[in-house]
């Protein structure tokens, strides 16, 4: 964990889909976005890697175990091992938490498929892991072997009390306490959503200020209408540009 001030824009679901990848892009072009996380075998992985290597983009690893693969080209044995967790996934929601034994040797293969994948398509290591639906913070995923220790990795989202439950930010504690034990993380996680009052958040500025003396993560989605509208206009620009701003490998 660094002491360092450093705010990271991560755009998630680079390579999703065309649209999804063509409006992250436009975030990065007009810098509304410092980072992004790739997704493998989906329908726009392969071109969406050949933008980011010929634009010099930073790119984490997605991990994708709970929405199915979209690439035609894939190979069975891959589709069937991600596809069993998709559907074991999709069950109750504390299996997105916990550990599941059954299935621990599964979820470690399919990781290593798509870091084996991630490696073929960007010709090198993810800036850094974290995951779809936040799979990542699940503790088979946290345990995972195929995922080297000393990786940089997306912690648990950040809540003040009285943002969320006790219960919960407790469980999110527990959560970043595992994962620090084998990861560097930043030392706050937000959601755009949560904190930009055009989109229902609150505390932009207070969470912002963060940055200044810590490591600092906002997700963002600019597939989503809204959200690229906000981070492609120059007042966010202009108000992360007040902050030392990079991404994962600054860490």
């Amino acid at each position: 964990m660094t002491t360092c001030g450093l705010l990271i824009v991560n755009a998630d679901d680079w390579g999703m889909d065309a649209p999804t990848t063509d409006a992250i892009h436009r975030c990065f072009d007009a810098g509304g976005v410092t980072s992004t996380s790739g997704m493998v075998f989906m329908v726009d992985s392969e071109r969406a890697a050949r933008i980011a290597t010929a634009h010099g983009l930073p790119v984490g690893l997605h991990i994708n175990l709970t929405e199915p693969f979209t690439a035609s080209a894939v190979d069975s044995t891959v589709r069937r091992r991600q596809q069993r967790l998709v559907e074991y996934f999709a069950g109750p929601t504390y299996r997105r938490w916990g550990l599941s034994a059954g299935l621990f040797t599964e979820i470690e293969r399919s990781i290593a498929d798509q870091l084996t994948e991630f490696r073929r398509l960007y010709a090198g290591d993810p800036s850094h892991f974290d995951g779809h639906q936040h799979i990542h913070q699940a503790i088979s995923i946290l345990m995972a072997r195929t995922i080297p220790t000393g990786s940089k990795m997306r912690p648990s989202l950040t809540f003040a009390p009285g943002e969320k439950f006790w219960g919960n930010r407790m469980v999110r504690a527990l959560v970043n306490g595992v994962m620090h034990t084998r990861f560097t993380a930043p030392r706050y996680f937000f959601c755009i959503r949560d904190m930009h009052p055009l989109l229902g958040g609150r505390a932009l500025a207070e969470k912002l200020a963060l940055a200044s003396g810590s490591a600092v993560e906002v997700m963002t989605h600019p597939s989503f209408e809204d959200e690229l509208a906000i981070l492609t206009d120059s007042s966010w620009t202009a108000l992360i540009g007040e902050r030392r701003v990079g991404h994962y490998g600054n860490l």
